[in-house]
């Protein structure tokens, strides 16, 4: 079934595109191939400095990021808004006492009831904001801030802190209680397709890491073709970069560690921006 899926979709392309189009598509797919994921990379530095650290996983969708860090002990502080999302995070996290889910949405200030969209196109691009003519208002969800939430759970360190809310990573960012807890590593999105209606750009997020002593390495992908299908991945580069495609999109590691930092680059091996 899967290899005549295959077949038909390469013989769509070939219609559509030619050889050359079939050829770019396959190009694709092997460029999305050599990426090592950045969160495994992540993953792997950590475990060489932090034992049974602490996460927090702002957009944890089906749990894959927080899994690797779950298996190791860590205490993984998981927010997923989406209760379809969020019903997959629960089934894949039950054998981990150590992740807590909150059904909440994160951002830089608190909102009791706040849209929350959801596209048919995947299950990846559910946000607070509608940024595809698919999206339609599904549920009403409350918001909080990381600020809020560190308080209340008393937490004193965050050693990693992922964000993926589809346009949302610098507010959350901003509600962080900067100076109190600071994540040594942090990793967030970009793609100003989504976030310039917002207010912000690719690189107001990683100029704002910057200013608080971050260093930043740019995974940088090629443009969306269409949402819930494989994209294609360009490289690592080190901030300031400019982006080859302004319509690119892609994810930012960053560090306020220099220890931690030189591992990344080791593991990443970033072109010079």
């Amino acid at each position: 079934m899967q290899i005549r899926k295959k077949i038909n979709t390469a013989v769509r392309i070939l219609k559509e595109k030619g050889p050359i189009g079939v050829w770019h598509t396959v190009r694709q797919k092997i460029a999305a191939l050599s990426c090592t994921d950045e969160n495994e990379i992540i993953f792997e530095v950590l475990q060489s400095s932090v034992q049974k650290g602490v996460m927090c996983d702002v957009g944890a969708h089906h749990g894959y990021s927080l899994l690797p860090f779950a298996k190791a002990g860590w205490q993984v502080f998981a927010f997923e808004p989406d209760p379809q999302n969020r019903a997959r995070l629960l089934e894949n996290v039950k054998p981990f006492p150590l992740v807590q889910v909150d059904s909440r949405a994160v951002s830089d200030e608190v909102v009791e009831e706040a849209s929350f969209f959801t596209s048919t196109e995947s299950s990846g691009v559910s946000s607070l904001s509608a940024f595809l003519p698919s999206h339609e208002a599904a549920y009403t969800v409350s918001i909080t801030t990381l600020k809020d939430f560190i308080e209340a759970q008393g937490l004193t360190r965050l050693d990693f802190l992922k964000i993926d809310t589809e346009g949302f990573d610098l507010m959350v960012l901003k509600g962080l209680p900067w100076g109190q807890v600071e994540p040594k590593v942090i990793l967030c999105e970009f793609e100003d397709a989504k976030t310039t209606k917002l207010g912000y750009t690719y690189t107001t997020l990683a100029d704002f890491l910057i200013e608080r002593g971050y260093q930043v390495i740019v995974s940088e992908w090629h443009p969306i073709v269409k949402y819930g299908e494989q994209h294609a991945w360009r490289g690592y580069y080190t901030y300031p970069h400019h982006l080859h495609d302004e319509k690119g999109w892609g994810n930012l590691i960053a560090t306020n560690d220099g220890a931690l930092y030189q591992e990344l680059e080791l593991k990443c091996k970033p072109k010079q921006g």
